[in-house]
């Protein structure tokens, strides 16, 4: 594995996760796997080596499906060939992309300066009035749009060829970081799902599309920004990951997004393939229902979560892709209180003391899964030998996404197994969908019955309602770090792992840039050696 990969590799590591140790490190580097005679790890000799033109990437989603005919036939996840406004660096913060600067000018209008001289595939300069297009089309096309970006039809106005006016339809301090979302691309508007015709400002454009199958591209050789190392760049649909991952064995693919866990070690254990590691916005916990008996009890809940070793549940069932949690938010959003919140360590004894404390006696309590979660049945099944082991008997409920959505707002469940991360630069709305009364899980409890899930609501939610509302970052941390605080205190949550996106590569790859949300990744630097 070349050296610069694994430095790479790793510096993501402890940009994201601080309790990674030099010595842990140290000892990953150290192995004798790919290393040379004097413990130094070998790199392919490149000057040996031709480059070539093109790379196939497998994706685990296809780009091709009917929802994304809007854009032209391809979605702006994954390809490159469709820009937002705003960038997401893989530290979470916003930077000018199509646009170069955005200013609040009112409460409600934001004002975004557009870059000069960016070209679509078709030859022509991007000007406002391609951006009005872009978003008028948005909210046309979906119905979840305007409530998602706080702008309704006709708030979109071009002020001159590089100025666009946003009008939002009530205080929206987090709007810059809502729209650097893939999702909110900018397009010609002769691009045409019909003929398959994608006209964007990426560094990629699209040659053909194989629907179902793949999406062919070729560089863009007028692009505003970095031209791209490779000629061409095939993204292939294989949804199976054990056959992303076979498909790369057998040399039929360079890199192979989010292989199988169950395939990490073999990978990591050949020297014709490495594995690139970015930490994710994302975590998985189990969230508690405060509003039913008996984990009602914040007694028992502190109890639950002495019983859990985080450490097991990433190196067993998730082969050690991610890292153990803290709490309920990524560390590499820069509010997360990671750092400073106090954990409760694995203590069986303690816990079984709690257990005899608290008003538990001997119901079962029900943990509720969804059947699309990946490992989620297994991670369920390690939390029920552990509340076991303690005094407490649980029952795993499997239900399809719908049902467990519906089950959750009903508040049928003491325990909800569940993932929370964000797509866009905006992770504001974790903390308020999750933990506010009137967030998405707790809304219809609180407002049906004055309860809800996992909202303690009072100085919660106004802790909560601070950090949504101000665009000062200090008063957004020192808002939300304290909400954390108390949601740890009363022991709302069983923080489980925070999520990492991993992709498998061949050892004649170089360059990959994988982004902190893995949509936003880079192939612009993507070498391919012969």
């Amino acid at each position: 594995m070349p050296h610069s990969r694994i430095l790479a590799s790793r510096r993501g590591m402890l940009k994201g996760f601080g309790g990674v140790s030099a010595v842990a490190l140290a000892g990953c580097l150290g192995g004798s796997d790919g290393s040379d005679d004097e413990g130094q790890p070998s790199e392919p000799d490149r000057d040996e080596q031709e480059q070539l033109p093109s790379a196939t990437i497998a994706l685990d989603d296809d780009p091709t499906r009917d929802d994304w005919n809007y854009y032209g036939g391809v979605t702006p996840y994954w390809t490159n060939i469709l820009e937002p406004l705003v960038w997401v660096s893989n530290e979470m913060e916003l930077e000018p992309w199509l646009a170069t600067d955005w200013e609040q000018v009112e409460e409600t209008v934001w004002e975004f300066s557009l870059r000069e001289g960016v070209q679509f595939h078709n030859g022509e300069e991007m000007v406002a009035d391609h951006v009005v297009f872009s978003i008028e089309a948005i909210l046309e096309e979906h119905a979840w749009a305007p409530g998602w970006l706080h702008i309704e039809s006709g708030s979109t106005v071009a002020l001159d060829d590089y100025t666009v006016e946003f009008t939002t339809t009530d205080p929206f301090p987090t709007f810059p970081g809502t729209i650097a979302h893939n999702m909110v691309a900018i397009q010609h508007p002769d691009r045409d799902h019909t003929e398959d015709n994608v006209i964007g400002t990426g560094p990629f454009m699209v040659d053909a599309i194989d629907q179902q199958q793949e999406v062919q591209t070729v560089a863009f050789e007028d692009y505003w920004d970095e031209e791209p190392v490779l000629d061409e760049l095939v993204f292939r649909v294989i949804e199976d990951p054990n056959t992303r991952a076979l498909s790369l064995e057998n040399r039929e693919i360079d890199i192979a997004l989010s292989p199988p866990r169950s395939r990490i070690a073999s990978i990591e254990e050949d020297d014709s393939m490495f594995l690139e590691r970015q930490s994710r916005p994302g975590a998985g916990y189990v969230g508690i229902n405060l509003h039913k008996s008996p984990t009602d009890d914040t007694t028992l809940r502190r109890a639950l979560n002495h019983a859990i070793s985080q450490e097991t549940i990433v190196d067993t069932v998730l082969e050690g892709v991610g890292e153990p949690a803290r709490g309920p938010i990524s560390p590499i959003i820069y509010w997360s209180a990671h750092d400073e919140i106090e954990t409760y360590e694995k203590d069986d004894d303690r816990a079984a003391e709690l257990v005899d404390e608290s008003s538990y006696d001997g119901e079962t309590l029900s943990i509720l899964v969804a059947n699309d979660m990946v490992d989620g049945s297994e991670m369920a099944q390690v939390l029920e030998g552990s509340f076991s082991s303690i005094g407490v008997e649980t029952e795993i409920q499997v239900l399809e996404r719908a049902a467990y959505s519906e089950a959750e707002r009903d508040g049928e469940a003491h325990l909800i197994l569940k993932e929370s991360g964000s797509n866009s630069g905006d992770a504001d709305y974790i903390i308020y969908e999750g933990f506010h009364s009137d967030g998405d899980v707790n809304q219809r409890l609180y407002r049906d019955e004055g309860t809800g899930l996992h909202n303690l609501g009072g100085e919660v939610d106004e802790l909560i309602e601070t950090g949504f509302q101000t665009a000062d970052e200090d008063t957004k941390a020192d808002a939300y770090m304290e909400a954390q605080h108390h949601i740890a205190d009363e022991a709302v949550t069983i923080p489980l792992y925070y999520s990492e996106f991993i992709a498998a590569c061949h050892e004649n790859i170089d360059g990959l840039e994988l982004g902190a949300i893995p949509q936003f990744s880079r192939w612009t630097s993507l070498e391919h050696w012969e």
